[in-house]
């Protein structure tokens, strides 16, 4: 058995893969991992079991101007497979999948896996229908978040995969909410959803009971610092890009977390962040968009509030208020258990199908 492992990014962008990884190491399964550069920023050491394809396909280009890059990518993805003669393939979203469906149907079926993590093209029919036969005919199909349920076909192949590391639920302390002079609301990732936010901002504009802070390395289109010198916002604090392992500092300067995102479109409305799950470990509540199924989780699991940002800005203060007011740490912490509980049963469902795959 030889398995290859396909990315749309490089390694920085998929830590995912590492569960694939650790499991065919510990089991001595020889596998390799096939990285797209797209972006033409990766400098990273390579390892002797890794193939990189350098062809550039920025964010923002033309789409027209994206199909060379795409069939380039395609043309040398095929090739290395061709050349490796790979028995198994693991392939990392759907378009790499959609790129190499033919090849995939034809000579990998149900030996690979499909791994999805976001909504791209499903909006096109056709795009759907390929996606249709990519996980009628994988071995089993993983998703991030059981809210891409709503744009995907129904199947007894797909299950659940969370973005979680393996230290998720070690912090024990609860902040007391209700005793505090100043409530700090984070935004903790890459800096996004310029409308959203900006109503989030005019919220808290100026309260003294509130400092909002945005760290992380902000979008192009997304400039809230520029928002907030024109609006002449002060309580809102930016700082750069941070590291993994800044978060546990991070977060314990932070009450809530914010995590904004708007339901314009099936791409955030059926995600669920990585700010999901350092809410659990952190133990902080989360604030979070109505209109989302990351909202429906938060109100499910009872870990934090769920706001509308276009309410008028006095609604939505008083719910924050009303939510510090009667906050119970001993609720909230139970809400993390149960969820952190059935989290752990979905991850453990998908890692024993992993160790079924390698000896199918």
């Amino acid at each position: 058995m030889k398995i290859g492992l396909i990315g749309f990014s490089t390694r920085n962008y998929i830590p995912y893969i590492e569960y694939y990884e650790n499991i065919f190491r510990s089991n001595n399964i020889s596998y390799e991992c096939i990285f797209w550069d797209r972006f033409n920023n990766d400098n990273t050491k390579k390892k002797s079991n890794e193939y990189t394809i350098h062809v550039v396909c920025k964010p923002g280009m033309n789409k027209l101007r994206k199909i060379f890059p795409m069939y380039k990518f395609k043309m040398e993805l095929e090739r290395i497979i061709e050349k490796e003669q790979y028995t198994h393939l693991v392939v990392l979203t759907t378009v790499p999948g959609v790129l190499i469906w033919k090849k995939l149907l034809a000579g990998f079926k149900n030996k690979y896996i499909l791994d999805i993590r976001d909504y791209s093209y499903e909006k096109y029919s056709w795009y759907r229908k390929i996606v249709e036969q990519l996980i009628a005919n994988s071995y089993f199909t993983a998703i991030s978040s059981n809210g891409f349920k709503t744009f995907l076909p129904q199947s007894d192949k797909i299950i659940t995969c969370h973005n979680i590391g393996k230290k998720f639920s070690e912090e024990k302390e609860i902040g007391d909410l209700k005793n505090k002079e100043k409530i700090i609301i984070g935004f903790v990732g890459g800096v996004r959803y310029f409308d959203e936010n900006c109503k989030f901002i005019q919220i808290f504009a100026n309260n003294p009971k509130y400092q909002l802070y945005y760290i992380g390395k902000r979008n192009l289109d997304c400039d809230l610092e520029g928002y907030c010198k024109r609006n002449n916002i002060k309580n809102v604090v930016f700082k750069g890009e941070f590291k993994n392992e800044d978060k546990p500092e991070i977060y314990r300067k932070i009450d809530f977390i914010n995590a904004i995102y708007g339901n314009k479109s099936l791409e955030v409305t059926t995600a669920l962040p990585n700010r999901l799950y350092d809410g659990i470990l952190f133990k902080k509540p989360i604030i979070a968009s109505k209109g989302t199924y990351l909202g429906e989780v938060v109100d499910k699991y009872k870990l934090g509030i769920v706001v509308n940002v276009n309410d008028m800005e006095e609604l939505v203060m008083n719910q924050i208020n009303m939510y510090i007011r009667d906050f119970n740490n001993i609720d909230f912490f139970i809400g993390c258990n149960l969820f952190s509980k059935d989290v752990f049963r979905e991850q453990s469902i998908f890692m024993n199908k992993i160790k079924v795959f390698i000896l199918s």
